[in-house]
């Protein structure tokens, strides 16, 4: 399409005047970005590297992941297998148990460092505000498991697997997976409708 030379002089608008179209129906968000700031899971990489490096032990557990690894108070006491039972999520027994010991290991084998722990406690957070933010929705609106499987992966193993970005304690699927069923082990996941 060729195009036209348009003149606009000595023009007196009241409205709008533009030299193509208008449309006002269309918002934008304009966010400042700095390129240059590095993520926090990023600067925990390299942290990581540091310790794994100068052989540093970190002999404590660091809050934010004592919160993922202990109950909530007032919480009922049943086991795993009777949270996937009450959320009809029986089938998925197996799969629940062997991936969250495939996590739980992974926690256990990088249990002395600062950093990983706070890399689990961040991935953790994310799981966690994901599962309640898109996947709890569509068990409560009684969606098939099917659906609830797919925003599963969807809406959390695939964006968690992208935050990991050089993934130095190697956490693949199977252990994000594992973090669904260690927050539910731990009562701060729920498959029922409740």
């Amino acid at each position: 399409m060729a195009s036209s030379k348009i003149t606009q002089s000595q023009n007196t608008v009241a409205g709008d005047q533009a030299a193509g179209d208008i449309n006002k129906n269309q918002i934008s968000f304009n966010y400042a970005y700095d390129s240059q700031r590095r993520t926090d899971i990023a600067v925990l990489i390299e942290k990581f590297r540091v310790e794994r490096e100068g052989d540093i032990k970190f002999y404590e557990t660091v809050d934010k992941l004592e919160h993922y690894k202990s109950s909530p108070p007032g919480e009922p006491t049943l086991t795993l297998e009777e949270k996937l039972e009450k959320g009809g999520c029986a089938d998925q027994l197996r799969f629940a148990r062997q991936t969250k010991e495939l996590f739980s290991k992974n926690l256990v084998q990088f249990q002395y460092s600062e950093s990983a722990q706070r890399i689990h406690a961040l991935l953790l957070a994310e799981v966690y505000s994901r599962f309640h933010r898109l996947v709890s929705p569509l068990i409560h609106q009684g969606a098939d498991i099917n659906a609830i499987n797919r925003a599963v992966q969807v809406e959390i193993i695939e964006p968690v697997q992208r935050l990991l970005q050089d993934n130095v304690l190697e956490l693949y699927a199977a252990e994000i997976n594992g973090m669904l069923y260690f927050l539910t082990g731990n009562c701060h996941i729920r498959w029922d409708k409740c």
